[in-house]
């Protein structure tokens, strides 16, 4: 199976790599396995998540669906919502000093998916460009590419 089966009614589970659903959708990564994306980001914190994805020595990291690329072309594109200056400090407060939570700042950000078992990223994961770029290359040669924001994480076990 290449995906957690989550979220635990099946209905509520969308294909990571659909490009026709506008809304905003999230995946859970259960070490480097996918969930089916989502659309309520309450399946996040959903009570009995270590039935569907579970514990073990790994990472569990929340992450939002930000582009699909087929063939080298950009199908679909969504902002990211959810940025915790701690882990990527996009807009820093004025005056103030932010404590970078650095495990966590790596092992979040861009990452790109051309199945649900391959994942890389750009040299730098906060750089949105060279992740499009790197998943309109990768798209060009496996025929899609997934662009997800890792935006927190984690330990689960």
């Amino acid at each position: 199976m290449d995906y957690w089966p989550y979220p635990p009614d099946e209905a509520d589970r969308l294909d990571p790599f659909d490009s026709e659903r506008t809304e905003t959708q999230y995946v859970l990564f259960g070490g480097h396995r996918p969930t089916s994306a989502f659309a309520d980001p309450a399946w996040f914190g959903h009570r009995d998540l270590h039935l569907y994805v579970p514990w073990g020595y790994k990472i569990l990291r929340m992450a939002q669906k930000v582009a699909i690329h087929r063939h080298g072309d950009l199908v679909r594109e969504w902002p990211v919502l959810h940025r915790d200056p701690r882990v990527d400090p996009v807009d820093t407060p004025a005056g103030e000093t932010l404590y970078l939570d650095n495990w966590k700042r790596s092992v979040c950000g861009y990452r790109i998916l051309t199945s649900p078992t391959e994942m890389t990223a750009a040299e730098d994961a906060y750089d949105y460009a060279a992740a499009t770029e790197l998943a309109r290359a990768a798209s060009r040669a496996e025929g899609r590419a997934l662009v997800v924001y890792m935006y927190d994480a984690e330990n689960w076990h």
